[in-house]
């Protein structure tokens, strides 16, 4: 396997039965008139393009591996609706259907990594509903796909795909790859020896907080229209990305809370920089190490000190994962305690700007009166996942929408939300305003966990 596709296969092994969390589920509206041979047609030529969409994955004598098919079939299910139905499926009728198709895990070792039905009104398609293991690809392969079977569906006829998962794979055994692969470890090896080595170094959980409570672990979700506006003015001010200003947020809300004056968090690197890689249905997301020391700044320092920080995290991103490991073991031997790189950021979205929102100008009493519309909400909760702090923010036109999930022995349901009202805060205030993460935090009453001796590093 390549390195992506190993990163990804530690963590659906590791999750197990429960791995069905990590399928990328996507409904299709199809146009009126398309025929059901059509839609079949493109899959099948979706299918001969993208070796990912016909391999299995399973662990061999020497370390996992991929087996790739020249031919064999794929299933599409077709689901008609009831003769008395009303009239067609709508998008939520679709979603629901691709939910339940998405919640058991692939058997990777027997079973292509995708799923496929037809949602069917009166003899006519209606939805195509596409469940995808996140082991075939990542969400920048689901996005080649999406366009690619758009495309089909017009009758357009697609060039060849340039790089498939096996020609990545061999690419990083030797040459350059190889070589990116060795500097981006003595680059983790480096910044892991002298950062913190956790956020979460508190005394052990209070007594009785069980192991295997089916609420553990925890994600809630901050929709703000207020913090999407103060995102985008910062990231005009500071001359970077939203995302960055996002993720600037993440880093030092944590470390703030925790007590660390650098934060630690762990990238989802897309590692596509390359032509080559842009049209590559597979996976190739690893994670990238993002060390930002914000000391007594305001947040807009911060900001403006995490472009460069974030752009070194994703250079260094994509590297061997067995390899990987032994620098982990290595540096948590030589500092005589164990790494807990647990806490993470994702921004999932494939524009950096907001696409409908309300300009406040300079007023800054219009900015915190959008904030009065802000809502964090419940998502949903899991007994085990390999994170203890995880912010993601997917794309909404009009609002921004940051997720967190954490683990409540750690991160008490109360801590989620503030800490995510602080970022809001940071966000909002920095606008028209100087900010520290400590004042941000210290308008909420959070509780603390007492620190056990000589773990503060």
């Amino acid at each position: 396997m390549s390195w992506g596709q190993q990163a990804i296969w530690k963590s659906i092994s590791w999750l197990e039965e429960e791995a069905h969390y990590f399928n990328l589920a996507r409904v299709v509206a199809l146009p009126d008139g398309t025929a059901t041979d059509g839609v079949i047609t493109a899959l099948g030529q979706l299918i001969a393009r993208h070796e990912a969409l016909r391999s299995t994955f399973a662990n061999g004598a020497d370390g996992p591996v991929q087996t790739v098919y020249g031919d064999g079939s794929a299933t599409v299910t077709v689901h008609a609706s009831p003769p008395d139905a009303p009239g067609p499926p709508d998008e939520t009728d679709a979603q629901a259907f691709a939910d339940r198709l998405a919640a058991s895990p692939f058997r990777n070792g027997e079973e292509f990594g995708m799923r496929y039905a037809l949602l069917t009104h009166a003899g006519e398609p209606v939805w195509l509903v596409m469940v995808v293991s996140h082991q075939a690809t990542d969400f920048w392969g689901v996005r080649v796909l999406e366009d690619e079977l758009a495309r089909l569906l017009r009758g357009e006829s697609l060039g060849p795909v340039e790089w498939q998962p096996l020609d990545q794979a061999r690419h990083q055994q030797e040459g350059e790859g190889a070589r990116r692969g060795r500097a981006a470890l003595e680059h983790w090896e480096r910044t892991l020896s002298t950062a913190p080595a956790s956020h979460f170094d508190f005394a052990p959980p209070p007594d009785g907080a069980s192991e295997d409570d089916p609420e553990r672990f925890v994600r809630l979700r901050l929709d703000s229209v207020a913090g999407a506006v103060a995102a985008q003015r910062l990231a005009d001010r500071c001359r970077v990305s939203t995302s960055t200003v996002l993720l600037t947020a993440a880093a030092v809300t944590l470390a703030a809370y925790t007590g660390h004056d650098r934060a630690v968090l762990l990238l989802i690197a897309g590692n596509r920089n390359e032509p080559r890689l842009q049209s590559m249905v597979g996976a190739q997301t690893e994670n990238a190490l993002f060390v930002l020391a914000h000391g007594e700044g305001t947040f807009e320092d911060a900001v403006r000190g995490g472009f460069l920080t974030t752009m070194s995290a994703y250079r260094y991103g994509e590297y061997d994962p067995a390899a990987m490991d032994e620098v982990h073991e290595r540096v948590g031997r030589a500092r005589g305690r164990k790494l807990d790189l647990s806490a993470f950021f994702n921004d999932v979205r494939m524009q950096d700007r907001w696409d409908t929102l309300p300009d406040t100008g300079d007023d800054p009493e219009a900015l915190l009166a959008l904030r009065e519309r802000s809502e964090v909400d419940f998502i949903g909760s899991w007994a085990r996942q390999d994170a203890k702090y995880f912010v993601h923010t997917p794309y909404s036109a009009d609002s921004l929408q940051l997720f967190l999930m954490a683990d409540t022995h750690y991160l008490p349901v109360p801590v989620i939300e503030g800490l995510l009202r602080a970022m809001e805060t940071l966000l909002v205030e920095s606008v028209h305003g100087k900010v520290t993460p400590a004042e941000a935090l210290s308008g909420l009453t959070l509780p603390k966990r007492e620190r056990t001796p000589d773990t503060r590093a």
